[in-house]
């Protein structure tokens, strides 16, 4: 990074006032950014100057001094372009606060007042400096959560409002004291941020904060009259877009019934400022969030199944295509397919037809490649970003080039139509994607017209965007001065080619641009012909060339510049009213760009398919009576595509009341986990709509997928790692159902090993003796391999390894029946630990083992060995029973008789187990 060059323009006394006035702010987060506006360029103070200094420049020596004690602290001054780069990390990467702060009076005065200041989920004081001129590939929403009570249950309002596609959703319903309802909700919405009522119920409201933190949420805490829904009519009557013939008040829709939905409704208009943009009016659609037709996750499955990537994950920031499933299959063309990729992987379907559908349109792009391919490379990528265009032209914000770029668009999509006319016989193509498509674009016949009446199309095609000047006379005029300055300069290039003995066109050319106008351009080697020449002025060398220019262009281009200005300063009330009216269609153009923002991703899903190391099959789906998961040879998509694996595939089988529950074990490294994991994955990506990792796959309908995988630690967030696993496992006892997946993997290990064997046997077998939940369950202990003698739906399971001359090798191989030994010493061999450390641990295991490594006949079969052991624990249990139950009377004489007794009763029935501890002790 270039560092700063400007330097702080304050004597002493205005250093010594500024840094006074800035210890007196109020105390912020360390995620709040405060900024200070001087004109020319930005500072930032204190601590922010520090992180500003590593963020941008990587080195804290750029920071300076100012003032002197007792009020001095550091400072680094920021360009605009280094100011905007900054802006744009922090809200849409580090989802942080910005304050800018601006000087009211004058630069000794420090009259210092906020200006403006944003969030990840307000983004609106920020939307022209950070995309003016580029598209957000990314979803901005945020919400507001209210409690509430109904008799003695507790309930939740919930409203999310998405500015870009001009959306308010809302929601009310009863939740249980872990909130795993709402939680499920934010998984589904993902915001980016949520306001909170300060303190509401101290217990409540710690666990709410935890919800959104585990979410990566930001949370903004508001006053609780902000939540105050008196004006709420009023102000949806103002952002509403009714339709046609339906009653022009808020109050006639259902959704204003949700009282507490209506109240967090209106601290989001509040904190939004929603009615105060005039591009807001009559924009917005209410609608109820329709939890019931989505497949439930939450945010552990989220984070278990690696469904995005991850902020600090490494492996992201060099775009590794494997670092999770939204990199995979996110192979969209725009803006609008990236963000709508981004919300279906959560929002699983839950609906067969519409699964179907998709899956029909992805079976099409994948067999037709011709056609895959000329949408992905020609016309989806020509496709702006429609609906961040559509909320400029509501907010009559828009430009002459961004109706030239509408209109382009709209120009393709004929093209792009025909393209798929001969695949229209397809309902689901048809129903989707062309039929509303044709409809929109002859909703738009008379914006082109518009347009083409309007905007100056060949200027237009060279990027300069012109009032046509067949509009009216005097544009004419000025139009033809312009010209005629144009083809004196053009005359130019011919006189100055000659005089430098170089050739016009190649050697010398004449360009223009908007900073300079119109000069000449030699390339750096042709460099030497302008030396000693006087009479040319050089404007700036790069990489490109020296611009430059004679006295006589010096001239021409002033006037040109002249006469163009002219040109613009008339033309601006015009463009006022071509905006006016193009307004008009902006509900249209968010139209057109939800639904090839839908073609962008059905497109994209099939390119991730054939992409594959091995091409994906469309699964087929049934409905969740059938109660069914079967996948043939199912590999995990992120790690099959990492370089130097080969993957090991494995088949998964279940079938309600058969076989519904699969008990995991086998050495660490062995692949339980990967396992489990790509289940999960595919049937995600099969409810989304997406082709799956297999060599064949038949799966029934869901409706949700829970997870409780692996022991990240979340004590910064004040939870311990067991603590965090019981969290997320109570949450999978309470939601699910016989028609959901669950994967559960080495629970139990927070705590003691007999507690946690206990704690981890009882959630088994509720799952699979009570719910009946499709369950994947890998396990370390082995002791609950027994449910399946117990429980008929119950089979085991293992990853095999083989041992060699003392070797590990992990074959990553899933098979049938229980390992029958650990493998956790040849790990740690693996792992090059002391030899003296490995032998004492053997002589340790031997003792705490206490018998179980005893040898006996039918040992080394480690069904029949399961077998005998638990006939001995039941005789053993009989002859202490009996012991137990002994006349206490007895004479010492005849009770030695009477245990000895019993023992030959125990030895009578010939178990090797028994026989072996007999002769051990």
């Amino acid at each position: 990074m270039v560092q700063p060059t400007q330097q702080f323009s304050m004597d002493p006394p205005t250093q010594q006032g500024f840094v006074r006035f800035f210890k007196s702010l109020p105390e912020k987060l360390d995620t709040t950014i405060r900024f200070f506006n001087r004109s020319e360029y930005y500072t930032v103070h204190g601590s922010d100057a520090l992180f500003a200094a590593q963020v941008i420049f990587k080195t804290t020596s750029v920071c300076k001094m100012i003032g002197a004690e007792p009020y001095k602290t550091e400072g680094v001054i920021l360009n605009k372009s280094h100011f905007e780069t900054l802006v744009r990390d922090l809200l849409l990467v580090r989802q942080y606060r910005v304050e800018v702060y601006v000087n009211q009076g004058s630069s000794k005065n420090q009259n210092w007042v906020l200006e403006y200041k944003g969030s990840p989920g307000n983004l609106s004081p920020f939307e022209d400096l950070l995309f003016g001129n580029n598209d957000i590939a990314v979803g901005v929403s945020v919400i507001a959560v209210k409690l509430g009570t109904e008799g003695k249950s507790r309930v939740v309002g919930l409203s999310c409002v998405d500015v870009i596609s001009a959306l308010i959703s809302v929601a009310e319903f009863q939740d249980n004291e872990s909130f795993s309802n709402l939680e499920s909700l934010v998984v589904t919405l993902a915001p980016k941020e949520c306001l909170l009522i300060q303190g509401e119920g101290s217990h409540e409201f710690q666990i709410l904060k935890q919800l959104m933190e585990r979410n990566n949420v930001l949370v903004t805490l508001k006053k609780k009259s902000e939540f105050s829904s008196d004006s709420i009519i009023e102000d949806l009557n103002t952002l509403i877009k009714f339709k046609k013939g339906q009653k022009q008040n808020a109050q006639s829709l259902p959704e204003v019934n949700l009282n507490i939905a209506m109240s967090a409704t209106s601290a989001l208009i509040k904190y939004l400022d929603l009615t105060s943009d005039e591009g807001h009016m009559n924009q917005f659609v209410l609608k109820q969030v329709e939890q019931s037709r989505y497949l439930r996750l939450d945010s552990a499955a989220i984070k278990a199944l690696n469904i995005e990537p991850r902020v600090d994950s490494v492996s992201n920031l060099h775009g590794n295509p494997a670092a999770s499933i939204l990199t995979l299959l996110d192979k969209c063309r725009t803006a609008q397919g990236h963000r709508l990729i981004a919300q279906w992987v959560r929002q699983p379907l839950r609906d067969l037809s519409l699964i179907k559908e998709r899956h029909d349109i992805v079976e099409l792009f994948v067999r037709n490649n011709e056609l895959r391919s000329a949408l992905c490379e020609d016309y989806l990528r020509r496709i702006p970003d429609l609906q961040q265009l559509a909320k400029k032209l509501a907010r009559k914000k828009s430009m002459l080039q961004d109706c030239y770029k509408i209109y382009l668009c709209v120009s393709y999509i004929p093209k792009l139509l025909e393209q798929l006319a001969p695949e229209a016989s397809l309902a689901a193509l048809k129903a989707m994607i062309t039929d509303p498509l044709k409809e929109l674009v002859e909703d738009m016949d008379k914006f082109q017209q518009l347009v083409e009446q309007t905007i100056d199309l060949d200027a237009a095609e060279k990027g300069d965007f012109m009032v046509n000047p067949g509009f009216s006379e005097d544009f004419k005029v000025l139009k033809d001065a312009m010209d005629e300055i144009e083809e004196v300069i053009q005359q130019q290039l011919g006189k100055v080619a000659d005089d430098l003995d170089a050739e016009a066109g190649k050697a010398i050319k004449l360009e223009s641009n908007q900073q300079f106008g119109y000069y000449f351009r030699v390339t750096l080697k042709e460099e030497k012909i302008l030396r000693n020449k006087k009479h040319y002025n050089i404007l700036d060398s790069n990489k490109a060339g020296v611009r430059f220019r004679n006295g006589k262009l010096n001239e021409l281009n002033d006037d040109f510049i002249a006469a163009r200005n002219k040109y613009m300063d008339k033309q601006k009330d015009v463009i006022t009213e071509i905006m006016e009216i193009a307004a008009g269609y902006s509900e249209t153009v968010r139209s057109i760009g939800g639904i090839l923002a839908c073609l962008d991703v059905l497109a994209a899903f099939a390119s991730a398919a054939v992409s594959a190391n091995k091409v994906y099959v469309r699964p087929d789906m049934l409905l969740s009576e059938e109660g069914e998961l079967n996948l043939v040879q199912v590999r995990h998509p992120c790690l099959e595509m990492q370089q130097g694996i080969d993957y090991i595939a494995n088949d998964v089988n279940f079938k309600r009341d058969q076989c519904h529950f699969c008990i995991i074990t086998g050495p660490n490294m062995g692949g339980k986990s990967t396992y489990i994991r790509s289940v999960g994955v595919t049937a995600l990506m099969a409810h989304i709509g997406s082709f799956v990792p297999c060599d064949k796959a038949t799966i029934s309908l869901l409706d949700c997928i829970l997870a409780r995988v692996g022991a990240d630690d979340s004590q910064s967030k004040g939870l311990s790692t067991f603590m965090m696993e019981m969290i997320e496992t109570a949450a999978i006892l309470k939601t699910a159902t016989c028609n959901s997946l669950v994967i559960i993997d080495e629970l139990g290990r927070g705590t003691s090993t007999y507690e946690g064997c206990g704690i981890a046997w009882s959630i088994a077998e509720h799952l699979a003796k009570e719910i009946k939940s499709c369950c994947l369950f890998a396990t370390h202990f082995h002791e609950i391999t027994r449910l399946a003698e117990e429980i008929p739906a119950v089979k085991n399971q293992h990853v095999t390894a083989l041992v060699e001359d003392d070797k590990l090798t992990l074959l990553y191989k899933v098979k049938p029946g229980i390992c029958d030994q650990s493998f956790g010493l040849h790990v740690a061999k693996m792992a090059s630990f002391p030899q003296d450390v490995i032998e004492f641990a053997k002589r340790k295991q031997a003792e705490l083992e206490n018998y179980q490594c005893v040898v006996f006949e039918g040992s080394d079969n480690p069904r029949k060995k399961q077998k005998i052991i638990q006939e001995a624990e039941e005789l053993i249990l009989q002859f202490l029973t009996k012991c137990s139950s002994s006349d206490r009377s007895l004479s010492d004489t005849d009770l030695e008789k009477r245990i000895s007794s019993l023992k030959e009763d125990v030895l009578s029935h010939k178990n090797s187990y028994i026989e072996a501890l007999s002769a051990a002790s």
